[in-house]
């Protein structure tokens, strides 16, 4: 339970680093280096453990969305790094990579979860089943090919081994439903981008 605790606190408190950051640019600050990271690290860091009604900031968040995914944190993580060092932990084929898988398993597991399929999907994440075994040939696959989300997933892995979610299910380590949006979102906003290309080009 420690560990749980513990790791609850790291998308909240990655969360408000990102949004921390967001406003700041807005209201044309610089974020980037060491000193603007520390500071806003800093702030975030009281923010996310301060008591608010008897319970740390952070924990506010965890009763609203109990399972933040990995990936979505990963996501979250490397978009912090990137803000601050102008580092990319996740280039754009990682990033493609993890938008399609998300998306695919959103497809296969809520629609069913939710009764549309012949079976639910969700009941394969609480044992050792062809999910684990999907899992490890997608991670091995994407290894291979040098794909940076190969890292990921093996985070992912390792706090399903850990235990570091609420959730027990290898589902919730997976995909959260704001990753599936984001996805989603993600995909539109591309399909809409070229399409408006392709008729900005047929034009005289």
């Amino acid at each position: 339970m420690t560990a749980i605790f513990v790791f609850s606190f790291v998308f909240p408190f990655l969360l408000l680093i990102a949004l921390t950051q967001w406003v700041m640019k807005r209201l044309g600050k610089n974020v980037s280096g060491w000193i603007s990271m520390l500071l806003i690290a800093l702030a975030s860091g009281v923010l996310v453990v301060l008591p608010i009604g008897g319970l740390p900031g952070g924990r506010w968040l965890t009763t609203l969305f109990p399972n933040p995914s990995i990936p979505l944190t990963a996501l979250l993580f490397s978009r912090t790094v990137k803000h601050s060092f102008q580092i990319k932990l996740l280039d754009s084929k990682a990033l493609h990579t993890c938008r399609l898988l998300s998306l695919l398993a959103g497809v296969a597991l809520y629609p069913m979860a939710l009764g549309a399929g012949l079976f639910d999907p969700y009941s394969a994440g609480w044992h050792f089943s062809w999910l684990f075994v999907l899992l490890l040939v997608i991670t091995l696959g994407l290894l291979f090919s040098k794909n940076r989300f190969s890292i990921v997933l093996l985070a992912t892995i390792l706090a399903y081994n850990l235990h570091l979610l609420e959730s027990s299910n290898l589902w919730d380590y997976l995909i959260d439903p704001v990753l599936v949006l984001i996805s989603v979102g993600a995909f539109i906003s591309q399909i809409a981008k070229h399409g408006f290309k392709a008729l900005s080009a047929k034009q005289p």
